[in-house]
């Protein structure tokens, strides 16, 4: 297998693990700040997987992949400060807010696991 080939392997785990999270947050439209921790949890899985298996990574990428790298990097951390702000969240207002944000926020990250090719 080739780098490129392991790279997009690891884009496509990445996608996975993201699709999971999104899969457990969307259908909770109810606030839920016990549900959060374990969203919060999964996040900083799959930030570190990020930081490990691809961004400090030894396999030659394009610069392409790298400035999407950058975004999605960015986003992961984003995501991660939309969890806190959920959990801490009080009221049902501000509570769906934050839910729509971080649920918009995977997708987004989804986009950018599909523009790496």
């Amino acid at each position: 297998m080739n780098s490129s080939e392991n790279y997009a392997n690891l884009i496509s785990e990445l996608s996975q693990r993201l699709q999971s999270l999104q899969s457990a947050i969307a259908p909770c439209h109810n606030h839920a700040p016990n549900l959060v921790k374990d969203w919060q949890r999964s996040h900083g899985e799959i930030q570190t997987f990020f930081q490990t298996q691809i961004v400090n990574t030894a396999l030659e990428i394009t610069s392409h992949n790298l400035s999407v790298q950058v975004e999605i990097d960015k986003q992961l951390k984003m995501l991660g400060v939309d969890l806190t702000m959920l959990q801490t969240a009080r009221s049902p207002d501000t509570w769906q807010k934050r839910h729509q944000q971080s649920c918009d926020r995977l997708t987004k990250l989804q986009s950018y696991c599909k523009m790496q090719d």
